[in-house]
């Protein structure tokens, strides 16, 4: 293994936890909370909330859970590794469903960017954990 695939490898796997501890931790938090909890956590951030009933966002909750466990623990046990990516398109649908609702809501574009960060992210990972590439 080179050095050049050695840093790549562990920007894949930077990338890939970061991604997996983002929807993890939102996902528990909108398990584990009430919308109206869930609203005061951002600093009036958190708005959008009030488009959702408590089962949406429950739902909500339980996929991006599923999608951050599902990015790291086909990798690490090495057990349907095929996975990962299919987890990382996930979160990239989650947050198109995540833009689409603040365009709706004339919510702006600094209301996105998070989304968009966390879709560059998932597109990375799953590119690069797909096989596509050697």
């Amino acid at each position: 293994m080179t050095l050049k695939t050695k840093v790549m490898d562990t920007t894949i796997w930077v990338f890939q936890g970061i991604l997996a501890a983002l929807m993890l931790f939102t996902g528990v938090l909108k398990l584990a909370t009430t919308n109206e909890q869930f609203k005061t956590l951002g600093s009036g951030r958190l708005d959008w909330v009030d488009s959702l009933s408590s089962t949406q966002m429950k739902m909500i909750g339980v996929v991006e859970a599923l999608i951050g466990v599902g990015l790291m623990l086909p990798q690490i046990l090495n057990i349907a590794p095929w996975l990962t990516p299919l987890a990382a398109l996930g979160a990239v649908c989650t947050m198109i469903g995540a833009i689409v609702l603040h365009i709706r809501r004339k919510d702006g574009v600094e209301a996105i960017a998070t989304n968009l960060f966390i879709i560059a992210l998932a597109v990375f990972v799953a590119y690069n954990r797909s096989g596509l590439i050697g």
